[in-house]
């Protein structure tokens, strides 16, 4: 792993999702090396010739965030990056963050694969609200250390949403992305509905810059799955998402399950990664 920092004049950027003011990311690059990693279009703004999830760069600013711009704004951690990767252990650069974050009783939703997450729950419960939102895309580990090698394990996840649920904490289980034929969603509520409050849903949604590393990582553990992959991915045939959006959300509204699937963005134009900014 390369690592390095980099200057920056300030850690918010303005938000563009629905409900966030501001996203902040305490890292540039993922050591997690996540074979459908949405956020590998930010190596264009470095110079980095390591290929995404080879280097990590510590972000560091002069400037202390500012309590009269985010007194009760929401901000999120972390839309292009894991806040608690691995390194963060030894860099604190998260935590610091968090420590300011309270000082201007921001509210804050912090999305991450990593179970460091518990280390700073006394910190998330200075904040006014706090939602921590661990997201999973197989239930299998065995699926998990193929798709996510270097992330928490599925146990490793679950028992920090548990820890975070009983210290009174928010918490979100995101169902993301999710494999056609592979993902068995079901499997991931069941194991997670006691620690979670609600649900959110993703759609594999492969960009030119990762598609044929996914075809191939399908064509080599799930060749069974290979037409199907084409017919989605390289035909756009959409019908597969029509149907288990209406599934998912008829399954959610009948278990009284906070949830619900949109996959617009695979129905419409694709969506320029830099909207999850």
């Amino acid at each position: 792993m390369i690592l390095g920092e980099v200057n920056v004049k300030t850690y918010l950027s303005k938000s563009k999702l629905p409900g966030v003011d501001y996203t902040i990311n305490p890292y540039v690059g993922c050591p997690h090396k996540c074979v459908y990693c949405y956020a590998e279009y930010m190596k264009k703004f470095t110079a980095h010739p390591e290929p995404w999830g080879e280097f990590l760069d510590v972000r560091r600013c002069p400037v202390p965030l500012r309590p009269y711009l985010l007194f009760h704004t929401h901000v999120m951690l972390s839309s292009v990056t894991d806040a608690y990767n691995p390194y963060e252990k030894e860099f604190r650069l998260t935590r610091k963050l968090m420590e300011q974050l309270v000082f201007c009783q921001a509210h804050v939703q912090m999305l991450t694969k990593s179970p460091l997450i518990v280390r700073d729950i006394d910190l998330f419960k200075k904040l006014p609200s706090f939602e921590g939102a661990l997201s999973f895309s197989s239930a299998q580990e065995s699926f998990r250390q193929l798709a996510e090698p270097c992330a928490g394990t599925v146990q490793e996840k679950l028992n920090a949403l548990k820890t975070l649920k009983e210290n009174g904490l928010s918490t979100a289980v995101v169902i993301a992305p999710i494999f056609p034929q592979i993902t068995d969603w079901k499997e991931i509520i069941a194991l997670t509905r006691p620690y979670t409050d609600r649900y959110h849903f993703d759609a594999l949604n492969m960009r030119p810059a990762y598609q044929k590393r996914v075809m191939v990582f399908i064509s080599l553990y799930f060749p069974q799955y290979l037409e199907l992959y084409s017919s989605i991915y390289e035909q756009q045939d959409l019908s597969y998402w029509r149907r288990l959006q209406e599934e998912i959300n008829d399954f959610c509204q009948r278990e009284h399950i906070q949830g619900r699937a949109d996959f617009k963005h695979v129905f419409s134009a694709r969506r320029s990664p830099e909207d999850l900014e």
